[in-house]
């Protein structure tokens, strides 16, 4: 009797813990244990990619090859030495209108082919022998299109390849070349209909004269 009760007595005090002493017990351990694995699970990883690291280098090394650097730092590296930005060349505009399209300076577009002249800025379609029959017509981004007048039936066939401001422009200098050619023409026909009058009342005076 007296060593069971001196059990429940001396049990007691463990027994009657609140329930808050209980979870703060609880609680602390818990975080304890989980911020113990969380220092082992962070400590594996950081030796893991560590060795990933080490091992990415000395496959670099072991064939002899200097490990690439980032884009950042040869910029860096070009600037501090007076060097041209080694990206410079992707951002020059091209010298030429719709140059982008261009391969070995020519661009082809729906089986028509435009020759690139960086010289005057422009792309040019036909024979540019004889300037008189080219059509200069400018772009709207800058440059011009040189279009000889016997491959204007090509140049619809490529109409597509421009921009709808550059479309205008081209149909507004071909409809205004077709009505100073006309006036040309009327001009023409009006010489020569004078010239055969003249002609023609030359001769008639010369017979009279003859006669």
């Amino acid at each position: 009797m007296r060593i069971g009760a001196g059990f429940a007595g001396g049990d007691q005090t463990a027994v009657k813990r609140t329930p808050k002493e209980t979870k703060r017990r609880f609680d602390g351990a818990g975080y304890s244990e989980a911020s113990s694995m969380g220092n082992t699970a962070w400590t594996i990883l950081g030796s893991r990619v560590q060795e990933l690291e080490d091992a990415g280098s000395d496959k670099e090394t072991s064939k002899g090859e200097a490990p690439q650097r980032p884009e950042a730092q040869k910029i860096y590296e070009a600037a501090v030495s007076g060097k041209e930005n080694p990206i410079s060349q992707l951002r020059q505009p091209s010298k030429v209108p719709y140059g982008y399209l261009a391969k070995d300076g020519v661009i082809e577009y729906n089986g028509v082919c435009f020759v690139c002249d960086e010289k005057t800025n422009s792309i040019c379609l036909g024979d540019m022998t004889d300037q008189d029959q080219v059509l200069n017509i400018p772009l709207s981004g800058g440059g011009q299109l040189k279009v000889n007048r016997a491959n204007l039936g090509q140049l619809s066939q490529a109409i597509g390849m421009f921009c709808p401001e550059d479309v205008n422009l081209i149909m507004r200098a071909i409809a205004q070349d077709n009505k100073i050619q006309s006036v040309k023409k009327e001009i023409e026909d009006a010489e020569a209909s004078v010239g055969s009058q003249l002609k023609g009342d030359g001769e008639v005076k010369e017979a009279e004269e003859s006669s």
